[in-house]
């Protein structure tokens, strides 16, 4: 089929050929359309937490007043709204600049002549941020989480986890990381076990798991504790922040911790026993087991990764009768050469066809049941990753591309207030265990046409829009 197109362009009107009967007529006259309505849910979120208004108040604006066009709350506004529907760089500003739907949110009626700051304009405010102001900005995201509680909880539980911003040139403090395997940055997360992001840190890009993580979480306790001080706070991280003074801060501030162990020759002679408990019971049910040396290790590691790759390549059927799982649990106390005091160490051991499989956690915890310990209360931090990949996947934090370090980190909290705003609209429209990126595409990315008249402003949405009751819920104040 052959598509031609007429020469002849008369006021953005064009004549289509497509070999059909009858000729296509395409026109640029339809008025204000966008393709993102939800950005309404997004100014409702900010206006309801003061987002943006109490972000505004901790950068100071080194602007002549005379000569600033766009001031600070609406710059935030422009970089934090665009993010959140999906125009994560500052060249985006060209394009949406003029959008109706945007011009709106930064209180501009659609007709009106000026439009958002331009891509120079925000890379300007990126880079002019300072120190002082980023630590206020930080401090933020607590006072933002208690607004959106009415009254303290019993209990709070926080998740730390950290993971990598690759980088692409030559940015400040980027350097190789071995884990990694690449030049980046290892941004640190502190998340409340709603989701709620409550603090970001850019570190560099050789910085090990734990570095800041005191600092960091002591911010974080310090303003919760401001404002609820009977509210008890557990915190659960992974092996890289099993560090004594992450262990001593939290005993210092009556922190009921759950810090993931690494399986030394130490806590792997404590729990020897255990394994070969676990070992006998799973010959008497049938199960294969391996020779175990000392210490409890398997000997035959290459018998045991044949074992492995023969069950996940067979029929499903097979992994149902084939199957085989012997898990207990054993707890000791345990005192490292660069521990101040004996701690409680809790050993989880999952025997298989595999082999044994010992995972351990630090505690400070005086809960007697251990299954409980371990997956109720450790296991959960593994929804931190999750939170981070959204953050990562769908809201591209790591466009951590400018020269500066400070830069680069005002980037990373921009992209985590966007995040903010989504969560929001996400728990008023009641869908808790939808993704951000579901978000966007069921509530912000929405169709509509923008008419305006002499007295008012008219929105018109499809009549047959599917998420009308969730986009309605998170549009109350």
């Amino acid at each position: 089929m052959k598509f031609k197109s007429n020469q002849t362009q008369v006021q953005d009107q064009i004549t289509l050929n497509l070999g059909l009967e009858k000729k296509i007529q395409l026109n640029f006259d339809e008025g204000f359309i966008s393709s993102d309505a939800g950005i309404l849910l997004l100014q409702n979120a900010d206006r309801r937490l003061e987002l943006s208004k109490l972000a505004s108040f901790c950068i100071r604006d080194k602007r002549l007043p005379w000569t600033v066009s766009h001031d600070v709350q609406k710059l935030l506004k422009q970089r934090i709204f665009g993010i959140a529907a999906g125009y994560e760089d500052c060249n985006d500003a060209v394009v949406i600049g003029k959008d109706a739907m945007h011009k709106l949110a930064l209180g501009l009626l659609p007709t009106a002549k000026e439009s958002g700051a331009s891509q120079p304009t925000l890379s300007r405010f990126e880079n002019s941020v300072d120190e002082v102001s980023l630590k206020a900005l930080q401090d933020l995201f607590v006072h933002i989480f208690l607004k959106t509680r009415k009254k303290a909880p019993k209990k709070l539980r926080l998740y730390m986890d950290t993971t990598e911003d690759v980088v692409h040139g030559y940015q400040q403090l980027s350097f190789y990381n071995g884990f990694y395997q690449n030049y980046c940055y290892t941004p640190l997360f502190l998340f409340a076990d709603c989701g709620f992001l409550l603090d970001a840190v850019l570190r560099p890009g050789n910085a090990s798991p734990s570095e800041s993580s005191v600092q960091a979480l002591k911010r974080v306790v310090q303003n919760i504790k401001l404002a609820w001080p009977k509210t008890k706070i557990e915190l659960a991280c992974d092996a890289g922040f099993a560090v004594p003074e992450l262990y001593e801060y939290c005993e210092e501030e009556k922190i009921t911790y759950y810090i993931a162990g690494i399986g030394h020759a130490g806590f792997q002679y404590h729990s020897e026993e255990t394994v070969s408990k676990c070992k006998r019971e799973f010959e008497e049910l049938g199960g294969r087991a391996y020779q175990l040396k000392k210490y409890a290790k398997p000997v035959d590691k290459t018998a045991m990764k044949a074992a492995w790759r023969k069950k996940e390549e067979g029929r499903m059927q097979e992994h149902f009768e084939d199957f085989l799982l012997i898990k207990k649990y054993c707890q000791f106390d345990y005192t490292a050469r660069e521990w101040s005091r004996a701690r409680r160490v809790i050993a989880r051991c999952h025997y298989s066809l595999e082999g044994p499989d010992v995972r351990y956690v630090v505690t400070n915890s005086r809960d007697k049941n251990l299954r409980r310990v371990y997956e109720e209360r450790y296991c959960p931090r593994a929804k931190c990753e999750n939170w981070i990949k959204e953050l990562k996947n769908y809201l591209k934090s790591d466009r951590t591309s400018c020269q500066e370090f400070k830069a680069n980190q005002f980037r990373v909290l921009l992209h985590s207030f966007a995040y903010v705003l989504l969560w929001e609209i996400r728990r008023k429209a009641q869908m808790l265990h939808h993704t951000v990126q579901t978000i966007q595409l069921r509530l912000i990315k929405v169709a509509v046409t923008i008419s305006e008249l002499a007295s008012k402003v008219k929105l018109r949405l499809p009549t047959n829009y599917p998420w009308k009751k969730q986009f309605l819920e998170a549009l109350q104040i």
